[in-house]
């Protein structure tokens, strides 16, 4: 309690020093800030984000199956799928009748971004390169470049990709490239993980629509070149059965297969498949439950489910902690966020954080800070549909910095339409005023 109060007391002094600064900047000194609701800073509290429509041009419609990642400025969303877009008067007035759109229908041949200074939505001018399979690909963020493997079109399975694709995240106008590359690639499929290490992208499991593995095959992306690390036959001792829209966590050496399913079927989260990268062997890691939310119908475990989304973080004490949140049992579509522990394999449920509505096929990121950003998915509600709706929340206490960085948004929306230099000579550091996009 009295580090929360320190938090405050400090971010509320900057507050005091920074706000006069930015009046500074501005082009009349007798501006004042609109009375507002105090910013409070949340810990495990999902918020949902609003956008600028006023400054966004057009902004994503609603989809699921698309996948997202985020970098310290900017949510980045690839793809998605929604065959109800031309059902909807409402959203039909804003659906392109372009030829590409039409083309693509029911999916979503396009790469949006989202700036978290401005809340501005801006779409990507290389939609013509993007591939067809535009629905559960596997995606990852590596510095400033999107990596695309896998995914399907419509309808889902005919048409695979075993292709990968970058794109450079710095520019609207970058084309994606597909990676040429040597050696028998994995079989086309869709619904992959993925883990980057040691300059390599490894991909784990998957579909073809009719069938699941959980194989693992590895790019390495210096050579360009595919080489299988492990095909799943049933003659290894532990070798998972295989799935689709599972999600992974990676702690250097072992990548851990969190969940997933089948048409029929679905994994629980009690025992976990562990694939040594350095044994080249899979086991079998048993988690320790939660205990506080066992009960006569609970057993302190996530329930078993697929389509759910997944960020992991490293902490100070090097411990690293995957966050898991919504997904899809079959029967029951979930709002819960779990937290597992890959030292001590301990599960928490994060009874205090639970979205809107629950959601599976949506997509989640987490920035380098620690914020981790829920977006769109299939929402249950009255009836089941598909959202375009962001949602955040925080999994760390973050820098100071960045707590009053926030603070300052909130305070001084229209901070954001004075130019990076006004803002630079008016005392903000240089690293939040780039930004600002």
């Amino acid at each position: 309690m009295g580090y929360h109060r320190i938090l405050e007391f400090i971010y509320n002094l900057l507050l005091l020093i920074l706000i006069p600064l930015i009046r500074m900047g501005s082009n009349d000194g007798k501006n004042r800030i609109k009375p507002v609701k105090n910013y409070t800073f949340k810990l495990f509290k999902y918020e949902k984000v609003q956008v600028n429509k006023k400054i966004s041009r057009r902004i994503p419609l609603p989809r699921s199956g698309h996948r997202i990642v985020c970098d310290t400025k900017n949510l980045y969303s690839f793809g998605g799928y929604n065959p109800a877009v031309v059902r909807d008067n409402m959203e039909i007035e804003d659906r392109d009748d372009d030829e590409l759109s039409i083309h693509s229908f029911p999916l979503f041949q396009e790469l949006w971004k989202f700036n978290f200074a401005t809340r501005r939505w801006t779409r990507f001018n290389c939609r013509e390169s993007l591939p067809p399979e535009l629905a559960s690909n596997a995606v990852i963020r590596r510095g400033n470049y999107l990596m695309v493997y896998g995914g399907t079109g419509s309808p889902f399975g005919y048409r695979c990709s075993n292709q990968l694709y970058i794109c450079k995240l710095t520019d609207i106008n970058s084309r994606m490239t597909e990676i040429n590359t040597k050696g028998p690639p994995p079989v086309p499929q869709y619904g992959q993980a993925l883990v980057y290490y040691n300059d390599s992208l490894y991909t784990i499991g998957g579909t073809t629509g009719f069938s699941y593995t959980c194989d693992i095959h590895k790019l390495n992306m210096k050579t360009q070149s595919w080489e299988s690390v492990y095909i799943c036959q049933g003659k290894g001792d532990y070798e998972p059965e295989g799935r689709y829209r599972h999600e992974v966590g990676f702690d250097g050496q072992c990548i851990y297969i969190l969940g997933g399913g089948t048409v029929e079927d679905v994994f629980d989260f009690a025992e976990i498949p562990v694939f040594d990268l350095e044994k080249l062997q899979w086991s079998v890691q048993k988690a320790l439950p939660d205990s506080l939310v066992i009960n006569s119908i609970h057993d302190g475990y996530p329930p078993p489910r697929r389509c759910h989304g997944a960020v992991q973080l490293e902490f100070e004490d090097e411990d690293f902690k995957v966050f898991i949140t919504g997904g899809y049992s079959g029967d029951q579509i979930y709002d819960d966020l779990w937290c597992l522990n890959l030292r001590t394999f301990q599960w928490n449920l994060v009874t205090s954080c639970r979205l809107q509505y629950p959601t599976y096929f949506h997509s989640s990121a987490v920035t380098p800070e620690g914020k981790m950003y829920v977006f769109g998915g299939i929402i249950s509600r009255e009836d089941i549909e598909r959202s375009n709706t962001i949602h955040s929340t925080w999994l760390c206490i973050p820098k100071l910095s960045e707590i009053c960085w926030e603070a300052l948004l909130h305070y001084n929306p229209k901070m954001i339409s004075y130019s990076k230099s006004e803002l630079i000579n008016a005392g903000l550091p240089r690293h939040f005023a780039q930004r600002i996009e």
